[in-house]
């Protein structure tokens, strides 16, 4: 995490500075850095000011940091390269550095682990992550130099927060940083999502509202290349204007910089260290409102040394990245979310990449909400799954997300943009594999999309679907994990559904079985499928009567219902109808044979 710096060592960057101004390429360099300043307010927040020509080192509260006059706290407890997952991955629906928490962690409590290909070393994930998606970001400021972006994009970086500019701490100017529009256009050219950041160093409400207005004004002719954040950057050092301001005028004014960027129609992040997310500002209050990006350069946000347990969504973890394209060090950052850079999803976005103007009038196809999909069912075959589900009336399509694994990540395989179709067959599978599926429909408003809630299905790969009656014995366990609890002992003779394969993330696998009672279907794991004889599996797709004997004049036993996976252990022909023999429990670990109609089982 970031540290303040000691005045001796400005006063030495600032001789050493002095004894350079002399010199023509020092004298260039210092004139570049100036180009593109603009003063948009005095130091109240209110007015206009001439422009400001002040020297980077003398006005930019970030210069010592930023150029890397001093260093951050010491890195506690980072390790080299592990066992974890790599952070950069290419993806085979071509979503760059896309990253998944550790597999062989991610769907447990705890903590999960990666490798950044950026530092090369092993950084640890809170479980509150579990199931997410990771990208890799960096920031920047003028202080990187010229930037060659396609390069950076080819070495698996997701997302880019843009320094926009910042606050002068020697008088309050507002000063945008002079490569925001190189680095703002070659970065949107290269394809990459982007956000900005601006550094703070308002001491009342009415400089921040001041300091939101110049980002947005700035941001105008480049807002639809912003789908990441609009961030407020609060840091102290030993020049800072809003050093020893109370805890409560801190938090009000990162508030307002956020309420006006949220109005402006993009989405607000608050950056700020750990020590300052809990000492200098209400961390966990701005948390529940706004996106918290938290600087900690550690292998991990929480340890023994320092903590915040407030909501975060963004992990600056390093300075000290190395990323072709660019000379030098760079931050490297961690977002978590379940969406992506170009489609991102916040707990407290606004529409991004659009600034705010008269909200569009209701339009008479506009709906406040959509029903969520039912009848979500798969047909399997050896390396494909046929999906189908019921239309949602006012749908304008569906979204489908599915994980290969117990415990990996959801992605989005597929959108269909036809509300009448509703089938689609996910191809190219592996054999013997268990898949997760979740399915929403959207429909476009004048204003926005809005989603159903997500149906969810779990179906596997196989050529054929077996029924299983156990032959002794048979333990099935709560979860696809060595040390799960006993789910139940089922008795000789239960008839089970085997589901198929569950893999792991780590490679490991289970066998995964239903058991099916009049009242509730138990889902349990097991190592070994061997303790049962299978037959070939029916399922009911109705409410269904089981006979004692085959034929409609049987006597009733009981009566079965619909969607329950049966074994056919024979047949009888009864006045040209069909009937399957099978076994069904009633009640848990009892059983009863009889005959049920052929009519009304699929195979």
């Amino acid at each position: 995490m970031r540290k303040h710096f000691a005045i001796s060592t400005l006063l030495s960057v600032s001789m050493i500075l002095s004894s350079l101004s002399c010199i023509p390429g020092r004298m260039a360099w210092a004139a570049e850095q100036t180009q593109g300043r603009i003063a948009a307010a005095s130091i109240s927040g209110k007015g206009t000011a001439a422009p400001q020509a002040l020297p980077a080192d003398q006005n930019d509260p970030g210069y010592e940091r930023l150029t890397g006059q001093y260093e951050p706290a010491a890195e506690e407890n980072i390790s080299g390269a592990g066992s974890a997952v790599s952070t950069f991955s290419a993806d085979a629906q071509g979503s760059g550095g896309f990253l998944s928490v550790n597999p062989a962690t991610s769907g447990l409590k705890g903590y999960s682990s990666s490798v950044s290909a950026y530092t090369g070393k092993t950084y640890t994930h809170a479980s509150n992550f579990d199931g997410m998606s990771i990208y890799n970001g960096i920031d920047v400021s003028y202080h990187q130099g010229t930037i060659n972006w396609s390069k950076v994009k080819a070495a698996g970086i997701d997302f880019a927060i843009l320094r926009l500019g910042y606050r002068g701490y020697s008088n309050g100017s507002l000063v945008t940083d002079s490569k925001f529009t190189t680095y703002i256009k070659d970065a949107a050219a290269a394809g990459i999502p982007l956000g900005v950041y601006f550094w703070t160093e308002a001491i009342n409400v009415d400089e921040a509202v001041a300091e939101a207005q110049y980002v947005v004004s700035i941001l105008a002719p480049y807002q639809s290349s912003i789908t990441m954040p609009v961030v407020i950057d609060w840091e102290l050092n030993n020049n800072s204007r809003h050093g020893g301001l109370p805890k409560a005028t801190n938090t009000a004014i990162c508030s307002a910089f956020c309420d006006y960027v949220k109005q402006s129609g993009y989405t607000p992040m608050i950056y700020a260290n750990v020590s300052d997310l809990n000492n200098n500002l209400d961390g966990e209050a701005l948390g529940q409102k706004y996106e918290i990006w938290v600087a900690r350069y550690n292998n991990i946000v929480n340890n023994a040394t320092a903590q915040f347990y407030g909501n975060y969504s963004m992990w600056q973890y390093a300075s000290s990245g190395s990323v072709d394209g660019i000379s030098g060090n760079v931050d490297m950052n961690f977002w978590y979310t379940t969406g992506s850079p170009s489609s991102p999803v916040f707990s407290h976005g606004a529409t991004p990449g659009a600034i705010a103007t008269a909200t569009p009038a209701p339009t008479e196809d506009d709906v406040d909400s959509l029903d969520k999909v039912t009848g979500f069912s798969a047909k399997s075959a050896a390396k494909k799954l046929s999906l189908s589900w019921n239309d949602v009336e006012d749908a304008d399509g569906y979204q489908i997300y599915r994980k290969d694994t117990y415990n990996g990540s959801f992605k989005k395989v597929k959108q269909i943009n036809d509300p009448d179709v509703t089938t689609w067959t996910n191809s190219g599978l592996s054999k013997n594999h268990e898949y997760y599926y979740k399915i929403r429909a959207f429909h476009k408003n004048s204003d926005g999309t809005v989603y159903s809630g997500y149906t969810s299905l779990t179906a596997a790969t196989k050529s054929s679907s077996q029924s299983g009656i156990v032959k002794k014995s048979f333990i099935l366990y709560k979860k696809p994990v060595k040390t799960a609890a006993k789910l139940m002992t089922l008795k000789k003779g239960m008839p089970v559904e085997y589901v198929g394969v569950t893999y792991r993330s780590d490679g490991s696998k289970f066998h995964h079985f239903r058991y099916h009672t009049s009242t509730k279907v138990y889902n349990g794991y097991a190592k070994a499928k061997s303790s049962l004889t299978y037959y070939t599996q029916g399922c009911t797709t109705a409410k269904l009567n089981l006979r004692k004997t085959a034929g409609t004049t049987g006597k009733l036993i009981t009566s079965i219902p619909k969607n329950t996976f049966v074994p056919l252990l024979g047949t009888k022909k009864v006045k040209g109808t069909t009937w399957y023999k099978i076994c069904f429990s009633i009640r848990k670990n009892t059983v009863t044979t009889g005959y049920v109609s052929g009519n009304y089982i699929r195979k």
